[in-house]
């Protein structure tokens, strides 16, 4: 399980860092399109989904941007299995609202773009408890601290 946890921690990381190639302001978009990525792996007797949502400035962002580093980043965990990403134009309701941090049943990382490289991102880790989803999101915010510059902020459970 704790080696199942590190290479979520390192995968998401690496998307969110792979984006970090220039500076300036966050941009802000006015039709933006959604990347959803998945990865289920099983720990011991439980599956582990993690789903990772970014906001790309467009289609071409959305599908350039990270889907290669994505795949690339769990290319050490043979119990991996990485769907196929997507880009959306609209998030169904459930998962825009993670964009406004309302909290979910699981923990989630919130992060918050601070430079024109980065994308505004979420990540949900579903098949934790809601302490396990807490440490783990608080374990992925300080990695990612290191190297993004946006805010970062872990959404608690909303325990239902």
């Amino acid at each position: 399980m704790k080696g199942l946890i590190i290479v979520i921690l390192l995968a998401a990381a690496g998307y969110f860092v792979y984006q970090k190639y220039i500076g300036g302001p966050p941009q802000t978009f006015e039709n933006p399109v959604y990347g959803e990525m998945r990865m289920t792996a099983t720990a011991g007797n439980r599956e582990i989904e993690a789903a990772v949502f970014v906001r790309a400035s467009g289609d071409l962002d959305c599908r350039g941007r990270g889907m290669l580093s994505w795949r690339e980043s769990f290319e050490g965990c043979p119990s991996c299995r990485l769907q196929e990403p997507k880009c959306h134009a609209e998030l169904p309701p459930r998962y825009a609202k993670l964009f406004d941090d309302v909290p979910i049943p699981s923990a989630y990382l919130s992060a918050t773009a601070g430079t024109a490289a980065e994308r505004d991102g979420r990540v949900v880790i579903y098949g934790l408890t809601d302490a396990e989803g807490t440490v783990v999101c608080e374990q992925l915010k300080s990695e990612l601290a290191q190297k993004y510059e946006g805010k970062l902020t872990c959404i608690a459970p909303s325990g239902g």
